[in-house]
């Protein structure tokens, strides 16, 4: 597995205005979208490398799961159907399935960038992510089980 770079921070508070405006007016991220339950601002790092914020209560399994319990940190891989193998290889606890974005948010301009979640020997849940298909990849195999 060749890990790329950290591309993704998600964490759910109690304090979600106060971490929306700490992000945003301390830190200098840059908000793409904002609800009453989820912020997500925009890391230099790459495209598709964000940081979320979630209020209590606000469960898509497919963006962070409820065993997340703390601050969920994703690592981006250049093929995140390898990555699985190897982390089931290594008795790795998978924390649902692949969730491929293009197929989750009907979207195809999404095609190639996915996620999946995992349980560390830590106990805490982190992600493997892809941005982009793999060389030599035309096809995305279907593993998400959930719905947009």
């Amino acid at each position: 597995m060749h890990i790329r770079r950290v591309s993704f921070v998600g964490v759910r508070t109690d304090h979600f205005e106060a971490m929306t405006g700490f992000v945003r007016d301390v830190l200098g991220l840059h908000p793409g979208h904002k609800d009453d339950g989820w912020a997500v601002f925009q890391l230099e790092s790459g495209e598709r490398d964000l940081f979320e914020i979630y209020r209590p209560g606000r469960y898509d399994e497919r963006l962070l799961p409820a065993a997340a319990t703390g601050p969920t940190v994703a690592l981006a891989v250049d093929d995140l159907v390898a990555a699985r193998q190897e982390l089931i290889a290594a008795g790795i606890e998978i924390v649902g399935d692949i969730v491929w974005a293009a197929e989750a948010f009907g979207n195809p301009s999404y095609e190639g960038f996915g996620w999946l979640f995992f349980r560390a020997p830590d106990s805490n849940v982190y992600a493997l992510q892809q941005d982009h298909a793999p060389s030599g990849r035309t096809d995305e195999p279907t593993l998400d089980r959930r719905s947009a």
